[in-house]
């Protein structure tokens, strides 16, 4: 065997090694920057993370990013530095020059590289990945031609091409985590008690009904066996129903007396079903509880709490109204208003007297809702004339009520009547109170009065915002407020038309209300002759 020596030229070997120690250097950077962007799950941690490593790499004066909105089909600004100007942004470039380069997919200078007037070089570096480009970021950077090389480029579209991977996989993130909430949210939206488990038992899902109507108390309740949670007849029933379910047997509602707490006995409907994949492979079992001793009374008195808990907000918010209004102008006239000024002066008072009227009001509702409430609401009856009793009240509204226009009409021969003259007063100063509150500048308010079988009908018409019909039959009940963007800006406790409603059935009356919403409503009451 002839040996053939090899000759080497060492600096072709030379050359061989450095090469490939800058292509070993060249991955290793590649791989630190791949790790940095892709860990990232936050957008804006993803741009702080690009941006630094481009800043890095370009040393850029300043820079931008742009996203691409597909219901638009445009770019907008996502991000930028402090240093961009506005008008640097899009500055040189145009939709065909960014399509071009979104095209082509690379990092591409726009600005003239032999162009020594240019203050600065402008780039385009793409944001895509193989399907379709997420946008692109714009540098400026000093006018260094010599900075720009296809090493830097390669390292600016690997970081670009990577940052586009991490965007896709936040949004990817993003929505399995609105995914989640959202059954999360459902979930606790389900009035009854829902708990789900594998097929050993153990708890991956939990909502709050499920915690109060079995008294569960703790955090951490995922992975527990549900046997853990309870205990008694209930834990034996679970086990029972827990082996038919995943016998695949039809199971009826189950029902059971169960004690969450000390003295506290309630009935328990529980049913059960199977859980299965995609692939409908069983992998657990739901359980549902439902509290049937739940009654209406309930219902009614956690209503009534909560009412009266609004009721106390509201009240609070309309006596401090009133209050500030006072104080504010009684200062100004002590402080502010020459005494030669009678005509401000008599503005002021005019104010004044109308907020301590709104606040007298206020405390006279409450003062009855007392008396109502602990059965000392008397009545001290005497022969009035309703005639009389409305032009006064009338006559005390007209000031105030700028452009709305009120016209009474009267039947003939109206005959007096055996009442409390002053509760009665109270029962139309609401009703004409509402009728102005809810009524637009320029309504009117239409006051009528006849007899009618045995009855004195008075009617209170407005041409104001009306009222849903669903709100009609609640409206005379106590704190009931109607809750819509109509009526958010007008003053109210809720307590005037229940107060009317209890004035008139102590007088053996009655009140109704009818409203067509836009239109305005109509009150009327009656009082047995």
């Amino acid at each position: 065997m002839v040996s053939i020596p090899l000759k080497t030229d060492p600096g072709f070997l030379q050359k061989t090694i450095t090469g490939l120690t800058d292509q070993i250097d060249l991955f290793e950077t590649f791989q630190s920057l791949s790790l940095k962007i892709i860990s990232q799950f936050n957008l804006e941690d993803i741009f702080s993370t690009f941006t630094s490593i481009v800043k890095e790499i370009t040393h850029y004066k300043s820079a931008a990013i742009f996203m691409y909105d597909p219901s638009k089909d445009s770019y907008h600004l996502a991000w930028q530095s402090d240093s961009m100007a506005p008008e640097d942004q899009w500055a040189g470039l145009d939709d065909k020059i960014v399509s071009w380069v979104m095209s082509q997919g690379r990092w591409t200078v726009i600005t003239d590289l032999q162009d020594k007037k240019a203050n600065c070089i402008k780039s385009i570096l793409p944001l895509k990945n193989p399907k379709h480009a997420l946008g692109f970021m714009v540098i400026l950077t000093e006018h260094t031609p010599s900075a720009y090389n296809r090493k830097i480029g390669s390292i600016l579209e690997f970081v670009a091409s990577q940052t586009a991977i991490s965007i896709e996989n936040q949004d990817l993130y993003s929505k399995i985590n609105q995914s989640n909430a959202y059954m999360t949210d459902m979930l606790e939206s389900i009035s009854n008690g829902i708990i789900a488990t594998d097929l050993s038992g153990c708890i991956t899902k939990i909502n709050k009904n499920a915690t109060a109507i079995l008294g569960i108390k703790g955090k951490k309740i995922i992975g527990r066996h549900f046997d853990t949670l309870v205990s008694g007849s209930l834990k034996k029933k679970l086990h029972e129903i827990f082996k038919a379910a995943l016998g695949h047997n039809l199971l009826p509602e189950i029902m059971i007396s169960y004690s969450p707490f000390k003295e506290v006995d309630i009935f328990l409907g529980i049913t059960a079903s199977l859980l299965a994949d995609k692939t409908k492979e069983t992998n657990g079992v739901i359980f549902s509880f439902r509290d049937m001793s739940a009654s209406k009374e309930i219902e009614r008195l956690t209503r009534l709490d909560e009412m009266k808990s609004e009721f106390v907000s509201n009240v609070s918010h309309e006596l401090r109204t009133p209050l500030s209004i006072i104080k504010s102008y009684t200062e100004a006239l002590i402080t502010q208003v020459s005494p030669d000024d009678s005509d401000t002066r008599e503005n002021f008072l005019s104010v004044i007297d109308s907020e301590t009227d709104r606040l007298s009001g206020i405390v006279s509702n409450l003062l009855d809702l007392s008396r109502i409430e602990s059965g000392k609401f008397a009545l001290n009856y005497s022969m009035i004339d309703l005639v009389q009793l409305i032009n006064s009240v009338v006559s005390t509204f007209k000031p105030k009520l700028g452009n709305i226009r009120i016209f009474t009409e009267f039947g003939e021969n109206l005959p007096l009547i055996n009442a409390d003259s002053d509760k009665i007063k109270e029962v139309v100063i609401n009703l004409v109170s509402n009728a102005a509150r809810f009524s637009p500048m320029g309504g009117t308010i239409h006051i009528g009065l006849e007899t009618q079988k045995g009855y004195m009908l008075c009617s209170v018409a407005d041409t104001g915002i009306g009222i849903p019909e669903e709100a009609i039959p609640h409206i005379f009940d106590k704190f009931y407020r109607v809750d819509n963007s109509d009526t958010y800006e007008i003053e109210g406790t809720g307590l005037g038309l229940s107060i009317v409603r209890h004035i008139l059935q102590m007088h053996k009356g009655k009140i109704q209300a009818r409203s067509v919403l836009g239109k305005g409503s109509v009150f009327t009451f009656r009082l047995p002759l």
